[in-house]
């Protein structure tokens, strides 16, 4: 066994006393410092100690507010099963100043919307919508987006109703709401004149559906139609 010679010993001896009394000279400046600045240490702990109450409460608040939306929305869409379409308005219009912050806001302007699309209210509906429809990307804004194109059709703004439709069949990833904004589009685009154009929405229907698939049958006869009103068109020209 190697022996480690003495004067090793010391030097390690040294160096850990050292050591020792440098970790002492800190606690002491530690101390020295806390006692000078003891009012701001008890501030400091004031303010974390606050700090920590308040996010709690915020937690507990926000909790609250979001299971008071959830009843509030539950009785609001009783109202609208009773055919009180006015007062569910009302209500609706209550529960978006008061809880548009709260996950049900979302929920809320759609049936809000719809209930202004009922009662041929376009504008209203429209003003509604478009907060949360104008850009949809989440399944619920592209639900809103939807009722948006609907209700720029009532009222006759036919190249923004267009415009949503197209925007829905470009970021939606369900091919059933793919194909109806391409076939709502289409038929916009042949009740304005634009065959050509519905004849290439319905190709896009088509190109995207099963060989087999049940409902392929009327996009086919719908691109036949548009295509022959094109044919017409031109042999008049």
């Amino acid at each position: 066994m190697t022996k480690r010679h003495p004067g090793q010993r010391r030097i390690t001896s040294d160096r850990e006393e050292h050591e020792d009394d440098i970790f002492v000279a800190k606690i002491l400046e530690i101390g020295n410092w806390a006692k000078k600045n003891q009012q701001l240490l008890t501030v400091l702990g004031i303010v974390v100690v606050l700090g920590i109450a308040a996010l709690v409460y915020y937690r507990n608040y926000r909790g609250a507010l979001v299971q008071q939306a959830a009843n509030q929305l539950e009785q609001i869409q009783q109202s609208v099963a009773l055919q009180d379409t006015q007062g569910a308005k009302d209500q609706l219009a209550l529960f978006l100043d008061r809880f548009g912050g709260t996950p049900y806001a979302g929920e809320a302007r759609m049936l809000l919307g719809e209930l202004y699309l009922r009662s041929d209210d376009a504008q209203q509906a429209i003003a509604v919508l478009e907060p949360m429809a104008s850009s949809p990307r989440d399944p619920l804004e592209l639900q809103a987006a939807a009722l948006l194109g609907v209700a720029y059709e009532q009222d006759k703004r036919w190249a923004d109703a267009e415009a949503e439709y197209l925007r829905i069949a470009d970021r939606s990833t369900l091919d059933f709401q793919i194909r109806d904004a391409l076939a709502s589009a289409a038929r916009i685009r042949a009740q304005q004149g634009n065959y050509d154009g519905a004849a290439e929405l319905y190709r896009r229907i088509l190109a995207g559906m099963d060989p087999d698939a049940q409902q392929r049958g009327f996009y086919e006869m719908r691109l036949a139609e548009v295509t022959q009103d094109a044919d017409q068109r031109a042999d008049q020209g």
